[in-house]
């Protein structure tokens, strides 16, 4: 008896230790916002997640009521794994809203306004103030992130005014002795030529001249808005034009008819370059 005593005793210590330990190291608490008969506990299913998701359904209400515990295993049909999920997830590019609010016309763009919500903040600054990371720009509805100076190549030895040809606007990125992969710009060298879809992503349909908003996404760019400076006219994407691969690249307009693609002669064309990372 004595030994079991000593067995429980020491049970009970480790356990309350250990308890300790997790509640120190949290720094909050692990109990749940509501008990399960409280109609707080309410929640949405795996099947409702993974419906918004396949759908593209904007959202869909909790379950109304207490929690409720499954009487049982689950039915075949109603369940999806978090593999399934995930896969959503990972494998679709939802088509964000245009950004244009004015309606020209019965059931035109500005009045639907279909496409996925813009975040506000629209783009935030990486990092804190202060440091390297601030030179980089998150865009909060794509994920991807941008250098903050979008005329990177002004100044340097493959650019006097910030314009060059699309194979030079790719050497600007990588090159070990340039200004962006070459000086750890931001703090990391893993910046790319941008592609033509995800250059086109940060076009905001409201406006032109720069068709790009602020830091909010709820106003127009300017200099003394941010988040970017030194914002151009044009720039060059990595995607090639197919049917002339050997003499043509895409580029994005930020001023003309509020912002539009265009081909163009990779060798003689001169356009501005703005980098990008992330977005695998």
């Amino acid at each position: 008896m004595s030994s079991m005593t000593c067995k429980n005793g020491f049970v009970f210590v480790a356990v309350l230790c250990l308890g300790l330990m997790v509640s120190s190291a949290r720094g909050g608490s692990l109990e749940p916002p509501a008990t399960p008969i409280s109609s707080n506990s309410a929640m949405w299913t795996l099947n409702d997640i993974y419906n918004v998701l396949n759908t593209r359904i904007t959202n869909a209400a909790k379950r109304t009521g207490a929690f409720m515990e499954p009487p049982g295993r689950p039915t075949v049909g109603t369940m999806h794994t978090l593999n399934d999920i995930m896969t959503l997830v990972t494998n679709r590019a939802p088509v964000p809203k245009t950004g244009q609010t004015t309606s020209y016309g019965t059931g035109d763009d500005g009045a639907l306004k279909i496409g996925v919500a813009w975040p506000n903040p629209r783009f935030s600054v990486v990092g804190a103030p202060g440091t390297a990371e601030t030179n980089q720009i998150r865009d909060n509805l794509t994920g991807l992130i941008w250098a903050r100076h979008a005329n990177i190549a002004s100044g340097t030895v493959w650019s006097v005014n910030g314009t060059c040809t699309w194979a030079t606007a790719n050497n600007v990125i990588t090159n070990s002795t340039g200004p962006v992969n070459g000086a750890n710009y931001g703090g990391t060298n893993d910046w790319r030529f941008s592609n033509a879809r995800e250059l086109f992503s940060l076009i905001d349909w409201k406006y032109s001249n720069p068709a790009l908003s602020d830091g909010t996404g709820t106003n127009q760019w300017t200099e003394a808005r941010g988040p970017f400076t030194d914002v151009k006219n044009a720039y060059w994407t990595s995607t090639t034009y197919v049917p002339n691969p050997g003499n043509e690249g895409w580029y994005v307009s930020l001023n003309i008819s509020g912002g539009v693609l265009y081909r163009a002669d990779k060798t003689t064309a001169s356009y501005y370059v703005w980098p990008v990372r992330g977005g695998r």
